[in-house]
């Protein structure tokens, strides 16, 4: 019989879009249609900003998957910017006990979802992300087998010594590149000598895109364009990127960029850019068919579900050069390629908008590596094996 698999998760739920807790959700609900026994602890906030209990509290059953959704004793605090601001740029030097306060902070704190944590008494428990409250005070409450599932990137709070406790307490490590891999070696290396498996995430294509459909549910017509999708944010390089494509378009005379997403800050208004906000799910696909290429800009990525979509979809990409997990999908496949500079980003994406036939072949490239590496035979695989490994350890 397999081992029953319990995710600790920050949020959780179909309209929890990006970051780790989709990621969490995709294993969870495909691990429930296979037959497994997955169950899912969680808060009952769905917006990180605030950590409000957007759901009721209680047990459900969403897709085959028992979910256990624990009322927030505090949300985020109103100055947590600020207190970021104190704590981060010190690193290691800042105390253990500060670094406590700063994940208390940050939130979500829930004493039901500790215990509900504490009270699993069979199989795996399964924590993703690293960085917040339910995985940091969660974990070391656990009775049986842990393993989490980081999905780091260089960041400051990554260097936060609270962290190396909740690293090096799990008994097994789950991961999505090895570029991930690399760096919580060097920052932990002590979990070099757990089990550990390049699990990554599954990535598939619901049914095939309907380009047409997508362009003229969002009114963008025939025109030709480049697609940046995902939250419209500073810190995901959207503003870097309209910046970039701007004096591209000056040089070449021409050029359209489309950001699709949910907009937490505002992109500067240039010719040529248009900002759709949040999408239809049921567009998602077409959109990114209808795109010559997608950019992703992002300097802090761990996986980059959306460029594997895009390879599936048909359409290459372009990406930030500085962020390794995505250079590593680009190297790996064939499927694209990446900017650092101002030049090379200009180089890069002509090369792209000039040459259909450079286009479909890159594409094609991705999408034989994304099938191979990422489909869900292939990701349930390193999952199961990983667990089974883990869930012998002895507590």
């Amino acid at each position: 019989m397999s081992t029953p698999i319990t995710f600790v998760t920050p949020r959780y739920g179909a309209d929890v879009l990006g970051g780790a807790e989709a990621g969490a959700r995709q294993l969870a609900t495909r691990l429930a249609a296979d037959g497994r026994e997955i169950a899912v602890i969680t808060s009952c906030a769905s917006s990180m900003q605030t950590w409000a209990d957007d759901y009721a509290a209680g047990d459900t059953v969403e897709d085959g998957v028992r979910v256990r959704r624990c009322p927030v004793d505090r949300r985020r605090a109103a100055d947590f910017d600020a207190l970021s601001d104190r704590v981060l740029p010190r690193g290691r030097a800042v105390s253990l006990a500060e670094g406590l306060d700063w994940i208390d902070q940050q939130g979500p704190t829930s004493a039901a979802l500790l215990e509900a944590v504490e009270a699993v008494d069979r199989g795996v428990l399964v924590f993703y992300p690293y960085l917040y409250h339910p995985t940091v005070r969660g974990l070391p409450r656990a009775r049986v087998p842990t393993i989490l599932y980081p999905a780091a990137h260089r960041e400051l709070p990554l260097e936060l010594a609270v962290f190396d406790e909740v690293f090096t307490g799990a008994d097994g490590l789950g991961l999505q590149t090895q570029a991930e891999q690399a760096l919580v070696h060097q920052r932990f290396p002590a979990t070099v000598a757990r089990p550990q498996a390049l699990v990554g995430l599954p990535v598939e294509m619901p049914r095939g895109p309907d380009p047409a459909a997508a362009r003229a549910a969002l009114g963008l017509g025939d025109e030709p364009f480049v697609l940046c999708l995902g939250r419209v944010d500073r810190g995901k390089g959207t503003h870097d990127l309209v910046e970039r494509f701007a004096r591209f378009r000056a040089e070449r005379g021409r050029g359209r960029l489309v950001l699709a997403g949910p907009v937490a800050e505002a992109p500067p208004a240039i010719a040529g850019v248009t900002a759709l906000g949040p999408i239809p799910d049921e567009h998602k696909f077409g959109l990114i068919a209808a795109a010559d290429v997608l950019i992703n800009p992002s300097f802090y990525e761990s996986f980059s579900i959306v460029i594997l979509e895009a390879w599936l979809a048909g359409t290459p990409v372009l990406v930030n050069g500085w962020c390794a997990p995505m250079v590593e999908h680009v190297t790996n496949s064939g499927g694209g390629l990446f900017y650092q500079g101002m030049a090379d980003f200009d180089l890069a994406l002509g090369r792209l908008l000039d040459d259909a036939a450079t286009r479909t072949a890159l594409a094609a490239a991705g999408g034989v590596y994304v099938r191979r590496r990422y489909g869900w035979p292939a990701v349930s695989a390193r999952l199961d094996g990983l667990v089974e490994r883990v869930s012998r350890v002895l507590r």
